[in-house]
């Protein structure tokens, strides 16, 4: 049986970076209730067998109007994003969800360390602006790899809030020189250490390196958080 779907209306369109766009869309029928770090699929009207389904994550905490806030960047050749950058205010797109279990446990874990490359960033930043608001001050740590300055998706507002939080570190990575940065530096910080619970987002090729060195430092399947997107 088919997931049940609606259209949404865009009410916002912005770049947030080179070729990377964030959509800020309206469910007409319903409002889509989901979690920090869940995603929904979107069903587009392009390709030899259309609907064309592709996943994006929500990069803003639920809100009281229901809106949703996705951000993805225009891939060359690509026949999902292409037809997102065509897209403007007031026109739909078909909905369906949410999904996924990109989650912070409900038991408090205590140190969150969050990792992710380039447009991984957005489950992650949609995790760090719900947990900004909640009351005690949990330990987050955010490694953030970008293959060019001029692609730190959110810097600036990563950096103001690690100026305001004590509790919250953010430590942006550019990866022109080094593709493992990101490893290296969890390396550095947590050598030795298991009392943080891990949250990976990014491509396989980004994923697959820490958390088998994550496996091989002591942690249980169970014990780590990935979402990849390729």
């Amino acid at each position: 049986m088919a997931e049940p779907s609606q259209p949404a209306k865009i009410i916002g369109v912005r770049d947030v970076g080179p070729s990377v766009r964030e959509l800020t869309l309206l469910p007409v029928k319903w409002k889509m209730g989901f979690l920090p770090g869940q995603w929904v699929s979107l069903r587009l009207p392009v390709g030899e067998r259309p609907p064309l389904i592709r996943a994006y994550s929500m990069a803003e905490a639920e809100s009281p109007s229901g809106r949703l806030v996705l951000v993805f960047d225009q891939v060359p050749g690509g026949l999902g994003s292409g037809y997102l950058f065509t897209l403007k205010e007031q026109d739909e797109v078909e909905i369906s969800g949410p999904y996924g279990n990109f989650l912070v446990p409900g038991s408090s874990p205590g140190s969150l360390m969050l990792m992710a490359r380039f447009t991984g960033i957005v489950p992650i930043r949609c995790i760090i602006r719900h947990l900004a608001l909640q009351p005690g001050a949990q330990r987050v740590t955010l490694i953030y790899g970008i293959p060019h300055p001029d692609n730190q998706l959110y810097h600036v507002e990563f950096s103001e809030l690690a100026r305001t939080q004590s509790s919250f570190h953010y430590l942006p990575v550019v990866l022109s020189k080094n593709e493992s940065s990101e490893l290296e530096l969890l390396q550095s910080l947590w050598a030795g250490r298991k009392d943080f619970f891990p949250m990976i987002c990014g491509v396989k090729e980004f994923v697959r390196p820490i958390k088998s060195y994550l496996s091989e430092i002591g942690f249980d399947r169970k014990e780590i958080k990935v979402e990849t997107y390729d």
